[in-house]
Parts: C-alpha cells; sequence; structure tokens
C-alpha cells in the first residue's frame, strides 16, 4: 500500500505562493467611525417652467404698461380738448371785446370816409386818395366795405331807401343803385348797405 503524496504547505518554495486576503483600507477618519454615503440631491427646477413663468411675468408688465398708456393718452386728449375749448372761448372774448371799443371808433371812421368820397365825387383828387387809405385802415381792424351788386335785393345786407321804375318784368326787385356803402365786421354787418330797388309801376 502506498502513502500519498504530502499536502502543500505555505511557504513551501515548491508550491507556488498563494495570496492571502487583502486587508481592508485603514479610515482616514480614525475613531469617527465609517464614512456615511453623500445624500442623494433633490432634482433641480424644470428650465422650461421657469422660463414660462418669466414670460406671463413679462406678458402681465406688458399689459399693465399698455393700459397706462391708454389712460395718460385719453387724459392727455381731454386735457387738449379743454385747453382748445379755452383758446376759442378767450378768442371769442376778446373779439367781442374788441368789437365793442373799436367798433364805435371805425363807425366814426367810416362817416368821415363818407364826407370825403363826397369831396372826391366833385374831382378833388387829393380826396379821393385820403378816402382810398382810410379804407385801408377800416380793413386793417377787419371792417369791410359790402360789395356793390345789381343783383336781387338782400334784406340781411342791404336797406331799400328808395324805388325806382323797373323797364322790364326782369328788373322788378333787383338793386338799381346804392346810395350809401355798407360796411361788415367779419361776419356782423355794421351798416347795411343803402339802396334804390327796381318796382313795376
Amino acid at each position: 500500500m502506498t502513502t500519498p503524496p504530502p499536502l502543500p504547505q505555505p511557504g513551501d518554495p515548491a508550491v507556488p505562493h498563494l495570496a492571502e486576503p487583502a486587508a481592508p483600507p485603514p479610515d482616514p477618519r480614525p475613531g469617527l467611525g465609517p464614512v456615511p454615503a453623500p445624500p442623494a440631491t433633490a432634482p433641480g427646477p424644470d428650465p422650461f417652467a421657469v422660463v414660462a413663468d418669466a414670460v406671463d411675468g413679462m406678458r402681465d408688465e406688458l399689459a399693465a404698461l399698455g393700459d397706462q398708456f391708454r389712460r395718460r393718452l385719453l387724459n392727455d386728449r381731454e386735457a387738449r380738448r379743454s385747453l382748445d375749448g379755452l383758446l376759442t372761448e378767450l378768442d371769442q372774448a376778446r373779439r367781442a371785446a374788441e368789437g365793442r371799443i373799436v367798433q364805435p371808433l371805425l363807425y366814426d371812421l367810416v362817416l368821415v370816409v363818407d364826407r370825403v368820397e363826397r369831396q372826391a365825387a366833385q374831382g378833388d383828387a387829393f380826396a379821393g386818395s385820403v378816402a382810398a387809405e382810410l379804407l385801408g385802415v377800416l380793413e386793417k381792424y377787419s371792417m369791410t366795405r359790402i360789395p356793390v351788386t345789381h343783383g336781387p335785393f338782400d334784406p340781411d345786407l342791404q336797406e331799400a331807401v328808395g324805388t325806382i321804375t323797373a323797364l322790364s318784368p326782369e328788373q322788378n326787385g333787383r338793386v338799381a343803385e346804392v346810395v350809401r356803402h355798407g360796411y361788415r365786421m367779419d361776419e356782423r354787418i355794421v351798416r347795411p348797405q343803402q339802396v334804390r330797388v327796381h318796382t313795376e309801376r
């Protein structure tokens, strides 16, 4: 009976070296126990949600600015309307005041023009030039002479002071001649034009 060969022993040079189990690494914090695992991080905010919130905020801000602009524009229009109304009333009051003060003086000047023109009608050239200058002064203050026409009699502008027999039915009711010139100040008749009117026999 044969004897079995002896089992290999550690450190035997004839036997390949058997690796011993590796020792655990030393604790970097001696005395503090094992290193805890890092805490799990919470997921970050959704970037699309952040952008959507920013866009909504900008939209609300723009809407508020638009409302403010519209209100200010309406206020400016109302203020401009009120200012225009005040300026109109002021201009009317100024014209009325000027009319009350200036119109009597201009009417006296019109009477002077009547006398000077009667003198000019007798061939006085100097009187004619003075009358023309006086008419220029009247026009400067918006006092103008009513034009001489031989159309139908107009009671709004004219005053009939006499009649002349019409030579034809077409002349009936038409102005025959101007006896005295009339004047107006803007749209107001200061003195009507005195005329003679054609009438039937």
